[in-house]
């Protein structure tokens, strides 16, 4: 007679037992599916102490642990299923629906005291901090003004998020037997580990709490660390209508942009596009780097531009860096009405004076196509294959 069931269903793994009482040497398959997919087979053979004291399995071996590809998005709904390979039935306990943190994180109706963060994100020297002084120059929102405004709360704490919340390895993280360290490091928690939701009497209890409670609680409290601190800023600078935060995202990394959404549901976020050509001549003057290194970094940031402008979603405004330094009106329109507050071009002394500082062109006008002077016959040629896509998908001439 067939026998089974699932232990733990998490993000990250299945675990569980199958056997059958009439062939106790036999070692079943199980199959994994996540809504509807299938994920893989995988083999119930791992030794169980507690099946082989029963006396009815054989040796006992008879557990199976199945581990993703890759870790299931957080941030959507899972319905996981477990079942016999060879007939498709369900084992014991073997269906589970993982709830999506990000739903779970979002403010109770009528919270009105959060404010709305906008993510500005772009590489670097794509015209990231003349845009967090325009957004820093309305009535409706508040930023660090520190020139070149690289508070960046959201990417932290998207960092904390992360270790805070992910599954324990207790090889290349912390190990309950190391927790006294050296009291400046905090990593994985051992504890959220099948080994220590044994604890509990249904396993999955601790599975749960861990994979659904714990991220959506810990996204909840650091959203509001980061909301009070904006609160408290906008009344130390006079802005107490203030309706929005701007902050820098890290670059073009997924984890802020993750983190943001995922704690304070509503988002804006401003993608600057800038041709990379001239962001690969102004990195290689600001940070002196070589073009090997500069190509290779923006090389893989318009891939993630890429991908970021196939994302279906509605909190995502596209500007083009060109438009932005030259104050073209469209641009300043389109820019006022996502956000539903007017954002003006830049003028005056003051304005100038930060390009002066922080930029590497005689003026704003000469930072367009800056490349057609700057770059050698042969980078020219190199930028206009490679970067074809981008250039082609955002507007840009080749040649």
């Amino acid at each position: 007679m067939r026998s089974g069931h699932v232990d733990a269903i998490s993000r990250q793994s299945v675990s569980g037992w199958a056997a059958d009482s009439e062939r106790p040497a036999a070692r079943l398959s199980v199959a994994v599916a996540v809504n509807g997919t299938p994920m893989g087979d995988v083999i119930a053979d791992r030794p169980r102490a507690d099946l082989a004291k029963l006396g009815r399995f054989g040796d006992g071996s008879h557990g199976f642990t199945f581990t993703f590809p890759q870790r299931l998005d957080p941030d959507q709904d899972h319905h996981v299923t477990v079942r016999y390979s060879e007939d498709g039935k369900l084992l014991p306990n073997g269906e589970h629906r993982l709830v999506s943190a990000r739903a779970a994180a979002l403010p109770a109706a009528g919270a009105g005291a959060l404010l709305t963060p906008i993510l500005v994100t772009a590489p670097g020297r794509s015209g990231t901090t003349l845009l967090m002084g325009l957004l820093a120059a309305s009535p409706d929102i508040i930023a660090a003004e520190m020139v070149p405004y690289e508070l960046r709360l959201l990417s932290y704490f998207s960092v904390a998020q992360h270790v805070l919340t992910t599954g324990a390895d207790l090889e290349k993280s912390t190990h309950p037997d190391r927790l006294e360290g050296d009291g400046f490091h905090v990593g994985f928690n051992p504890f959220n580990s099948q080994q220590y939701a044994r604890a509990f009497t249904r396993p999955r209890t601790a599975q749960d709490f861990y994979d659904n409670r714990v991220p959506a609680r810990v996204a909840e409290c650091l959203r509001d660390v980061v909301n009070e601190h904006y609160r408290l800023l906008a009344a130390d600078r006079g802005k107490p209508a203030a309706r929005y935060f701007a902050e820098k995202g890290n670059n073009v990394v997924r984890g802020p942009r993750i983190f943001t959404r995922r704690a304070f549901g509503r988002v804006r976020e401003l993608v600057i596009l800038r041709d990379p050509r001239d962001v690969l001549c102004s990195q290689m003057a600001y940070f002196s780097s070589s073009p090997e290194k500069a190509f290779s970094q923006l090389s893989h940031a318009a891939r993630q531009l890429l991908a970021i402008r196939a994302e279906p979603q509605e909190d995502i405004h596209f500007l083009k860096y060109e438009e932005m330094v030259t104050g073209a009106p469209a641009c300043f329109a389109a820019l006022s009405a996502f956000l539903g507050s007017e954002i003006k071009p830049a003028s005056g002394e003051a304005s100038l004076e930060v390009f002066r500082r922080h930029g590497t062109s005689a003026s704003p006008a000469a930072t367009v196509a800056r490349w057609r002077t700057e770059l050698p016959e042969e980078l020219k040629a190199r930028c206009a294959q490679d970067w074809a896509k981008f250039l082609e998908t955002f507007g840009y001439d080749r040649v």
